[in-house]
């Protein structure tokens, strides 16, 4: 899975879209194939197509644990209007090619007990970048595969690769410089131009031994909650090797996940690219309560140590644990535990409220002394409403979501411990220190597509390099700017504004294939202490299956 030093060895090639397409054709197959993805690809795009449908029906699916099963959720997907009930083939290379361009997996075997799907990975685009004072022009030019398949009814598996060298917008593009890593992606190397040259990579077997219990291992990513964002557990980072155990008994699903992580600062690095590591212990219990509302309870630790001396303590393997009396007979510096709430109910006509609290650190008496804004009371939260066929209106999606985090919340003593990987946050893009509101919609007519987007957060940047107003959670909490009145943009106060539209139109729903133009726009008060503005205007063809979150 880790294929990074490999993948940075394929030289980039700009190879057109019809020249591409036509070398992967070649190697298909016209056997057909009725099967479908493992699991649904964990991006916001791919949501969408099961919102609407989910918001207006009545299940028992805890829809707050992603990415979703496909035998849990296919039914509420709504790609399958876009195309026909049979597909029709006839000799000759142009039905062949509108066939695997615009209907079908590009690469498909299928026998009487198992399945296999050869799909492209790709993401090209070009675009103009107004604010930039080094470049003016941005690209991505993206090339992989997906490969993704069945053995038998229990055990399925899918795996990625792909190559990439892009030029992103300007504030993207210097946090890609500055924590060395593209957002959500992998390491970065310099290539030309103010530009970055990186990989992606992917991959998972999941086994399902008996009714109640679905076993993952895997290179990827988690998602926890109902919102745009999660205060919990986010896809915002890099992937990560992972097991999962999921146990699901009747309206209760119990999620085990143990997964290992890195910390990639200078400080900490062993040797070249060896880098400090550390452990996620976690586990997540939902409970639908009749068929409205849905409660869950989150509870996990991160712990490691900056020489690799310790591998995973055999402490934190118990799957029902309450971690933090662990965390407390192992010592002190033992890790660090986040705990939290996750809830929604859903309302009539497609409408559900959720909310999220975590918890990293508190004490009683500083609760009640709230108003003082003491620094322990490390704490998060999220509110927010979505609402399916909003107004009547088939397709139409609408969100609004409210996101906090206090100073210094996902820190710890020890950095190696903090809740992130790879110098990124594993919860909110923004880290702590933040108040954001976001509007989203999104809306499709037939193959047509159009989303927009309108975040704005007060944040709390830090003067200089010295000062910790805890925004930055690769900071320590031991060495802060103050103990007391601190609330969510304390320090530099930073208005940031962030919007975006984009147009689509998805040339193949089975392997996402689309064609996109968008801009989008962002401006903040204070850029020298935080990121640089950008005004980015693109366009592009993509199969839409990884997230870039560029909303911050």
């Amino acid at each position: 899975m880790e294929s990074k030093n490999n993948a940075h060895g394929v030289h980039s090639q700009r190879t057109s879209l019809r020249v591409f397409t036509l070398v992967v054709l070649t190697l298909c197959l016209q056997s057909p194939l009725s099967a479908q993805f493992s699991t649904i690809q964990l991006n916001q795009a791919e949501r969408a197509w099961y919102e609407n449908d989910l918001l207006r029906s009545e299940h028992n699916i805890h829809t707050a644990i992603l990415p979703w099963r496909t035998t849990e959720v296919s039914s509420y997907s709504r790609k399958s209007e876009l195309l026909p009930d049979t597909i029709t083939k006839v000799p000759g290379f142009n039905n062949w090619f509108d066939r695997k361009a615009f209907q079908e997996n590009l690469f498909s075997f299928q026998g009487e007990d198992y399945w296999l799907t050869i799909n492209p990975a790709v993401h090209f685009e070009y675009g103009q970048e107004s604010e930039s004072p080094d470049y003016e022009t941005t690209y991505r030019n993206s090339r992989g595969l997906r490969i993704e398949g069945q053995l038998g009814k229990r055990f399925t598996f899918y795996t990625s690769l792909v190559e990439s060298q892009a030029r992103f917008a300007a504030h993207v593009n210097q946090q890609a410089g500055t924590s060395r890593v593209v957002p959500g992606y992998w390491l970065r190397k310099g290539f030309r131009d103010f530009a970055s040259d990186f990989a992606y990579a992917s991959g998972e077997i999941a086994y399902t031994p008996a009714k109640f219990f679905h076993l993952r291992l895997g290179r990827g990513k988690q998602f926890l909650g109902e919102g745009y964002r999660s205060m919990l557990m986010s896809d915002n980072s890099v992937n990560y090797p992972f097991f999962r155990i999921e146990t699901t008994v009747g309206r209760i699903k119990y999620v085990n996940l143990w997964a290992i992580m890195n910390d990639i600062r200078p400080e900490v690095e062993l040797a070249d690219e060896v880098f400090a590591r550390k452990y996620l212990s976690m586990h997540y219990l939902s409970v639908n309560i009749g068929q409205r509302w849905n409660l869950g309870l989150f509870e996990g630790i991160m712990w490691g140590d900056e020489l690799n001396r310790y591998g995973f303590d055999a402490n934190f393997l118990n799957p029902v644990i309450l971690y933090r009396p662990v965390e407390f007979s192992v010592g002190a510096n033992g890790g660090n535990t986040l705990m939290g709430i996750n809830t929604s109910y859903q309302f009539n006509r497609g409408i559900k409220a959720y909310g999220q609290v975590a918890i990293d650190e508190f004490t009683f008496s500083e609760i009640r002394d709230w108003t003082n804004g003491p620094w322990r009371n490390m704490l998060a939260w999220q509110l927010g409403v979505k609402w399916g066929d909003a107004l009547g209106i088939r397709n139409l999606f609408l969100r609004a979501e409210y996101n906090s985090a206090r100073p210094h919340t996902y820190s710890h003593r020890d950095v190696l411990t903090n809740w992130g990987h790879y110098n990124q946050p594993l919860a909110h893009p923004l880290g702590a220190n933040f108040r954001e509101i976001l509007i989203q919609t999104n809306y499709r007519k037939g193959r047509w597509q159009g989303q927009a987007a309108v975040h704005t957060a007060l944040l709390g940047r830090d003067e200089n390099k010295e000062a910790n107003w805890g925004g930055n959670i690769y900071k320590s909490f031991n060495v802060r700017s103050a103990d007391t009145g601190l609330f969510p943009g304390s320090g530099v106060e930073s208005q940031l504004l962030y919007w975006r539209a984009e147009i689509a139109y998805l040339a193949n729903p089975v392997y996402n294939l689309r064609l996109q133009l968008g801009i989008q726009s962002r401006t903040e008060d204070e850029p020298a202490l935080g990121l640089p503005n950008s005004q980015h205007i693109y366009f592009g063809l993509s199969t839409n299956m990884y997230e870039l979150y560029q909303d911050y």
